[in-house]
């Protein structure tokens, strides 16, 4: 799943961390389903379910063989958010959210993260180093 993610990166763009989706996403599949596909299914979406966090964006990206991605520049980034309900704070995920610039709604979601907090503080560092970067520039 490396290649697929790093066919995502751009030319200096270095990943600083990589998660996939807790089982908890899959819950209904994993207690409901007596029947193998469905659980063939589940095990598929989480291992080709990532959020990517490099030095320049957040990216969103999915599919095994139709790929989907979304992302959003550090610089774009307004705020970051995290819902923990209760099962998450006692199983560890949560649902982050990435408000950016252009208004409103959450831009990009992540739902049934594992480590949602340290997911949280990673993106929180990469928009203050890129802010910093950009303070340091306009001063020169």
């Amino acid at each position: 799943m490396r290649n697929k993610i790093n066919r995502h990166l751009h030319k200096d763009e270095k990943l600083m961390y990589v998660e996939v989706p807790s089982w908890m996403k899959f819950h209904r599949e994993l207690v409901f389903s007596p029947l193998i596909f469905p659980l063939i299914h589940a095990f598929l979406k989480k291992i080709s379910t990532h959020l990517v966090i490099t030095n320049d964006r957040v990216i969103a990206r999915h599919g095994i063989i139709g790929e989907h991605s979304k992302g959003v520049k550090f610089n774009n980034i307004v705020s970051v958010k995290v819902h923990q309900p209760a099962f998450g704070s006692i199983f560890n995920y949560g649902h982050i959210h990435l408000y950016t610039q252009s208004g409103g709604h959450s831009d990009l979601v992540f739902h049934y993260i594992k480590n949602p907090i340290k997911v949280k503080k990673v993106i929180e560092k990469g928009v203050n180093l890129n802010t910093s970067v950009k303070e340091q520039e306009h001063r020169s």
